[in-house]
């Protein structure tokens, strides 16, 4: 059975539309608020960036919760590793992958509990169900989701809830993927806000690796079939 024509897509394709109903209402908002809008926006951001940068503690707390909000992750990211540049690189990835691992846990029980339950109440009026993971190449189907580019961290972690995949099995495939693509996007930033080159490079080379690595696995996976 092909990836597209799964019934993994019937629940990537609903959380999809959230993050596209989120992006919409931030565009509503723009064409609102107009351009005082937007630079209150911007003012907001910039008065909270200043505030995670000099609160170590609070900044990777927010990466524990926000992007379970939908929110980007990864201009928090990046200001662990501005922070990472100043405090340390190696103190910031141990802190954001502690916190990432917080993340993955949390938003795997809510979309697995409450999330599970209530996406089935709405659905219990149509002819759709929330389908259940296939039991084989299971380990296989969340390394594709994990690794394959473009797909939030976030997207995969309610994804695997609501399919409700063994959570020992999510915790072995997403925690070493999430710790090292965060490592690589840490090292990255603090390349470049750092002024450290070697960091940069080392940075970017992991960050290609796993996007060959999801690539790869897409391939093989497409080709077995």
């Amino acid at each position: 059975m092909e990836f597209k024509n799964s019934k993994f897509v019937w629940v990537l394709g609903f959380i999809f539309l959230t993050f596209t109903i989120l992006g919409l209402l931030f565009f509503i908002f723009r064409w609102i608020g107009g351009e005082e809008g937007v630079q209150y926006v911007k003012d907001v951001w910039f008065s909270f960036k200043t505030f995670l940068l000099n609160h170590g503690f609070w900044l990777f707390l927010s990466i524990a919760i926000l992007p379970g909000l939908i929110l980007p992750c990864a201009p928090l990211l990046i200001l662990a590793g501005i922070w990472g540049s100043e405090f340390g690189i190696l103190m910031a990835c141990i802190y954001s992958i502690l916190a990432l691992t917080m993340n993955l846990i949390w938003t795997y029980w809510f979309s697995y509990g409450p999330g599970h339950s209530l996406i089935s109440k709405l659905l219990k009026r149509s002819k759709y169900r929330i389908p259940k993971l296939p039991s084989k190449n299971l380990l296989q189907w969340a390394l594709i989701l994990r690794l394959t580019p473009g797909i939030p961290f976030i997207f995969t972690n309610y994804a695997l809830g609501l399919l409700k995949m063994p959570f020992i099995k999510y915790l072995i495939v997403s925690v070493p993927i999430i710790a090292v693509t965060d490592c690589g996007f840490i090292l990255a930033t603090a390349g470049i806000f750092g002024g450290g080159w070697k960091y940069l490079w080392g940075g970017v080379s992991i960050l290609i690796i796993m996007i060959l690595l999801g690539r790869i696995l897409s391939e093989r996976k497409k080709h077995a079939n």
